[in-house]
């Protein structure tokens, strides 16, 4: 089962961020603890670290504005799992 990468809430900022870019590359192995991306608010830019390792699938493109909380991207844990999501995401 897939991992959910979420835009997570920085300090005491509770409006809209944006995912300034991704740090990993779609399909790419991360570690737990790796870059994924940079993620902006009005007052601060902040580099993202993976939670959990598995293979990068990407829900929510660079230059994407959303709610703090959203689902921006997911982590496969095999191989196979990420060619299901890719395949269904079509």
């Amino acid at each position: 089962m897939a991992y959910e990468v979420i835009a997570p809430k920085t300090g005491i900022y509770e409006g809209d961020v944006t995912i300034v870019a991704w740090l990993a590359a779609e399909g790419a192995e991360v570690p737990a603890g790796a870059p994924l991306f940079e993620l902006e608010t009005e007052k601060v830019t902040i580099e993202i670290e993976a939670e959990d390792g598995g293979i990068l699938h990407i829900l929510a493109p660079a230059g994407s504005t959303l709610p703090i909380g959203s689902v921006v991207g997911l982590l496969a844990v095999s191989r196979s799992e990420y060619d299901e999501l890719e395949r269904t995401a079509r």
